[in-house]
C-alpha cells in the first residue's frame, strides 16, 4: 500500500510549490495591469487639464479679447468719446486680459520650441498694434481741437492701420494667434483621445485579475481535493482581496472615463463655444464700425462675457479634476496586491510545511 502511494504522495510537494508559483505570478500580473492603467490614465487627465487644455484656452482668450480690443477702439472713436477717453476703459481691459493670456501661454511653451518662438513674433505684434493704436489717439485728439469742423480723419486712419496689422490674414496679429492656437488644439485632441481613456481598457485588466482570482480557486480545490480542507481562511482572504481591489479599480476608473468623456463631449465644446461666438460678435461688430462713418446702432457692447466663459471654464477643469483623481489607488493598489501575494503564500505554505511534518 505505502509503495502505491508514495507517486501521488510524491507529487504534493511539487504541485503546492507549482501553486504557489500561480498565486504569485497572478497576483504580480494584477499589480502591474493595474498599476499602468491607473497611473496612464491618471496621466493623460493631468496633461489635459496642467497644459493641453489652458493652451488652447489661453490662445483662443487672447484671440476673443484682442478682436474685442479692436471693436472697442473703433466704438470708441465712432461714438466721439475717444476725444475724453481714447480708446476707452473696454480697450485697456480687453489688451490686459489678451496679455495676461498670453504670459500664461508662454510659460506652457517650452523654451526654444516654436510655439515659443511664435510668441515672441505675437508679442512683437502686439506692441506694434498697440503703438499704432495710440497714435490713432494722439492724432484724432489732435484733429479734433482743431476746430469743430475736424472729422478727425488722420486719426481714423491710423486706427485703420492698426486694424490691419491686427487682422491681416497674411501675417496679422490674430492670424499669428491663430496659428499658435493650431497645433495647440491638435495635441489637445490627441490627447483626449487617448487608448488610456477608453474605458475599453477594462477587458485589459479583467484578464490578469480573473486569472489572479482563478490562481487562487485553483489552490483551493487542491488543498479540498489533497487536504480535506473545505475552506483555507488565508486564501479565502486573498480572494475577498482580489475581489475588492478589482471593483475599487473597475469603479474608480469607470468614474474617471466618465468624467474625462464629460469634460470632451460636453464642457469644453461648452467653453470654446462661447469664446469663439464672442469672437464673432465681435468681429462682426468691429467690420461693421469700420465700414460706417457714423456710430454704427447695435455695435455697442460691455465687452465680453467673462462671467459665462469663466463659469464654463470652471465646469471644464472640474470634469478633468474628477478625472485625474486616484481615489488613494496609487497607495492601495501596492498594498492589496502585497496582502493577497502574502496570504495565498501563507495558505499554501501552511499545507506544504504540514506535508513535511
Amino acid at each position: 500500500m505505502p509503495a502505491a502511494t508514495r507517486p501521488v504522495a510524491g507529487s504534493t510537494p511539487a504541485s503546492l510549490k507549482r501553486l504557489i508559483v500561480m498565486v504569485l505570478a497572478g497576483t504580480v500580473l494584477l499589480w502591474l495591469t493595474a498599476t499602468t492603467l491607473q497611473r496612464s490614465l491618471q496621466s493623460t487627465a493631468e496633461s489635459v487639464r496642467g497644459s493641453a487644455s489652458p493652451a488652447y484656452l489661453d490662445a483662443v482668450q487672447a484671440r476673443a479679447a484682442l478682436s474685442d480690443a479692436d471693436r472697442a477702439a473703433w466704438q470708441s472713436f465712432r461714438s466721439g468719446a475717444a476725444q475724453l477717453t481714447g480708446p476707452g476703459q473696454q480697450y485697456q481691459n480687453d489688451l490686459t486680459n489678451a496679455s495676461q493670456a498670453l504670459q500664461r501661454l508662454a510659460a506652457l511653451e517650452p523654451p526654444g520650441s516654436a510655439g515659443s518662438m511664435r510668441l515672441q513674433t505675437i508679442s512683437g505684434q502686439l506692441v506694434t498694434y498697440q503703438g499704432l493704436v495710440e497714435q490713432a489717439d494722439a492724432a484724432y485728439r489732435a484733429d479734433i481741437a482743431l476746430g469743430a469742423g475736424s472729422k478727425g480723419e488722420l486719426g481714423f486712419a491710423y486706427l485703420t492701420y492698426a486694424s490691419s496689422a491686427l487682422r491681416d490674414p497674411q501675417g496679422g496679429l490674430l492670424a499669428s494667434i491663430d496659428q499658435l492656437a493650431g497645433p495647440d488644439q491638435q495635441a489637445l485632441r490627441g490627447q483626449l483621445a487617448s487608448i488610456w481613456a477608453d474605458p475599453v481598457l477594462l477587458v485589459a485588466f479583467a484578464v490578469p485579475a480573473l486569472l489572479a482570482l482563478a490562481g487562487i480557486a485553483a489552490a483551493q480545490a487542491f488543498l479540498r481535493r489533497r487536504f480535506r480542507r473545505a475552506v483555507s481562511l488565508p486564501l479565502l482572504l486573498a480572494a475577498l482581496l482580489a475581489c475588492g481591489l478589482s471593483a475599487w479599480m473597475v469603479i474608480a476608473t469607470l468614474h474617471a472615463d466618465a468624467a474625462f468623456a464629460a469634460a470632451k463631449t460636453t464642457a469644453l465644446p461648452r467653453v470654446t463655444g462661447l469664446w469663439q461666438a464672442q469672437t464673432g460678435a465681435a468681429d462682426s461688430a468691429a467690420a461693421a464700425l469700420r465700414a460706417n462713418a457714423g456710430s454704427v446702432p447695435g455695435t455697442a457692447s460691455a465687452g465680453l462675457d467673462a462671467a459665462a466663459t469663466q463659469q464654463a471654464g470652471s465646469a471644464l477643469d472640474a470634469d478633468l479634476a474628477a478625472a485625474e483623481s486616484t481615489d488613494g489607488l496609487p497607495i492601495a493598489v501596492p498594498v492589496l496586491v502585497v496582502a493577497i501575494a502574502a496570504l495565498g503564500y501563507f495558505g499554501l505554505w501552511l499545507r506544504l510545511n504540514e506535508y513535511r511534518g
